[in-house]
C-alpha cells in the first residue's frame, strides 16, 4: 500500500519499503514532488510519515 501510495505519485521513481524497520526510502525528483505531498499519500494510504 505505501508503496504503491508513493509511487503513484508523478516525480516519484521508486519507493523501497520496510515495515519491519519502520523506514521507506524514496527516490523522487525536486522540484516535481515534495516531502509533504509523500506524507499526505502515506497518511491517504493509512499509515503515518515523518522525514529522517
Amino acid at each position: 500500500m505505501v508503496k504503491k501510495a508513493l509511487e503513484g505519485l508523478k516525480g516519484v521513481t521508486s519507493a523501497e519499503v520496510s515495515f519491519k524497520d519502520k523506514l521507506a526510502r524514496v527516490t523522487y525528483e525536486k522540484g516535481v514532488v515534495t516531502i509533504e505531498q509523500m506524507i499526505e499519500a502515506v497518511k491517504r494510504a493509512g499509515f503515518v510519515a515523518t522525514p529522517q
